[in-house]
């Protein structure tokens, strides 16, 4: 019950990271460099004089390699081949997504990465969850979190950390999230007229839900569950064709944004 394209052959030439796996950096890297040590590394601008998900060569645009020993009915594992210096990030790298399906009706994405240089790694997953429903304007949501890293409008973090009262809405209790947008009094919210922030999660037990998502018309709930200290919330603003905007939320867990 996530947002998909019709034809397979859409995703080859996909815009929006529907269904993707964002890396080797998530989210935003200011200016589109970093420093490691010494070494300043530029990579791709993709997002106006932003990197964004790692570029225009990123993760979601290669080509993957099944690990045939894991194929199963219900998991997989999936590597690409990743170069030194690839779209400007060091290091022969051996990246992993482990994808498991369980009896109890959970899926389990798991991350690893191996590299021969030190480099930044950041991966998340960027399903657009609309649960069954047109919009996901009608699901209704919590997070386990107290505060979300304020931002430019270009999505690159201030450095200062803003209490989600700012929001107008206590999302540690389940709100529609239409209702979430139209009574925030914060500005970006309302410009927007729909959320794009990095929330920093609660330091709980894994075995704790970071969010939940559930739909009043057909019953379904979605739990998630991760290590990582973040999850950006984005529902959806700028979708368009074949899309609709808000036709799903994603619920990106990773590390800080710009760290």
């Amino acid at each position: 019950m996530t947002v998909a394209y019709k034809d397979n052959q859409a995703y080859l030439a996909d815009g929006y990271y529907i269904g993707a796996t964002c890396g080797p950096v998530a989210n935003r890297l200011s200016n589109a460099q970093f420093k490691i040590d010494d070494n300043e590394y530029k990579v791709s601008a993709n997002n106006g004089d932003n990197c964004l998900h790692g570029g225009e060569s990123n993760f979601s645009n290669s080509f993957w390699k099944i690990d045939k020993n894991t194929l199963s009915e219900n998991h997989v594992k999936f590597s690409p081949n990743v170069a030194d210096l690839e779209e400007g990030f060091p290091g022969n790298r051996v990246i992993t997504v482990d994808y498991h399906l369980t009896e109890n009706n959970q899926l389990m994405i798991t991350y690893t990465g191996q590299t021969d240089k030190t480099t930044p790694i950041n991966m998340t997953n960027h399903a657009y969850f609309s649960l069954g429903n047109p919009s996901c304007m009608t699901l209704s949501l919590n997070i386990a979190s107290s505060s979300f890293l304020e931002r430019f409008d270009d999505g690159i973090p201030t450095g200062e950390i803003k209490s989600v009262r700012a929001l107008g809405s206590n999302i540690r209790q389940s709100h529609v999230i239409k209702d979430i947008i139209e009574n925030s009094v914060y500005s970006q919210v309302c410009q927007d007229k729909g959320l794009d922030h990095c929330f920093i999660l609660d330091n709980s037990s894994i075995e704790q839900p970071k969010a939940v998502l559930y739909s009043k018309e057909n019953g379904v709930k979605l739990k998630v569950y991760s290590d990582q200290p973040t999850m950006q919330i984005y529902t959806g603003n700028y979708l368009a064709g074949p899309f609709s905007k808000h036709a799903g939320v994603c619920l990106e867990c990773h590390g800080f944004a710009d760290a």
